[in-house]
């Protein structure tokens, strides 16, 4: 065999050998990430099912909770409503892991919700067994057991006015439809995303004693059927809610005495609507304070 075979023959080897060096490289490479992509599956299926626990351990404390206070009973049947949407989104979102930490968030603080709840209860059953046993006391003074008696009675009302205003703003009587304006100006409500211009929310913010009167910032979300938040185009667009960043639609600053007030929002976005069911979400001070829903085909 000559000396120029040999060459080409070594040239060959070592041109497999890298080949083969390239081939491993790509190979362990890939492998790492399949394996990071099934951790992070793995960890979103496992917030997903410790997420729908404890909203369902929640509703059954709740189905446990026995109250005579019809706010506080009205107010927990609104809280197991939330749960309940809470566990459809869950299923709606289940790959989304921005979705899923949200709903891991919201939650947190019905958790919180439900165990002030529990207290407040307490204290009001407490309340109740101190006056019947200063009743037992006082009885032969009558006049004097009235007196305590009403004195007892406001502090018991004062305490239910606390409960079912708290110190957070809360929305009511939400509405969303969609928006055309004819060449004249006047607002026309439709329903098909290919005629929709712009959403208007509307909303009752409740009346609130305990909160500080004053400027108050309101924030609304719209999440379109892909679940995508929508905007205007504006650059400045986040803000802080249930402990993480994110973006909102449009935000509004309004002036709050106390007082219950309407309010409509009109959201008109970058680019048209598409068709679909879109979630209309409002914050106050960082925190959830009503939710609906649009349907437009």
């Amino acid at each position: 065999m000559s000396e120029s075979t040999n060459k080409k023959q070594r040239i060959a080897v070592i041109m497999l050998a890298l080949l083969a060096a390239v081939f491993a490289v790509l190979y362990f490479t890939k492998s790492a990430e399949v394996e990071e992509q099934e951790e992070i599956i793995s960890e979103i299926e496992l917030d997903k099912l410790q997420l729908k626990n404890d909203l369902q351990s929640m509703l059954i404390q709740y189905d446990t909770i026995t109250v005579e206070n019809e706010r506080l009973s009205a107010e927990m049947l609104a809280q197991q409503d939330q749960i309940r949407d809470m566990l459809k989104q869950i299923e709606k979102h289940k790959d989304d892991a921005w979705i899923i930490h949200k709903l891991k968030k919201e939650a947190a603080t019905l958790r919180e919700i439900m165990k002030g709840y529990v207290h407040t209860i307490d204290s009001l059953n407490t309340l109740n067994i101190d006056l019947r046993k200063d009743n037992k006391f006082l009885a032969e003074e009558l006049s004097q057991a009235k007196s305590q008696a009403q004195k007892l009675e406001k502090a018991k009302e004062g305490l239910e006015d606390i409960v079912a205003t708290g110190s957070v703003l809360q929305a009511d009587n939400i509405s969303a439809v969609g928006i055309r304006v004819r060449n004249n100006g006047k607002q026309v409500e439709v329903n098909r995303a290919g005629r929709t211009e712009m959403i208007r929310t509307c909303a009752t913010v409740a009346q609130n004693r305990i909160t500080e009167a004053g400027k108050k910032t309101i924030y609304l979300r719209i999440i379109s059927p892909e679940g995508v938040v929508l905007d205007a185009g504006q650059s400045d667009n986040r803000f802080n809610f249930d402990g993480v960043s994110g973006k909102f639609s449009m935000k509004r600053v309004f002036d709050y005495q106390n007082e219950a007030m309407e309010l409509c929002l009109f959201f008109t976005p970058e680019d048209e609507f598409p068709s679909g069911k879109y979630i209309v979400e409002i914050y106050e001070s960082g925190t959830l304070i009503g939710k609906t829903d649009i349907d437009l085909k």
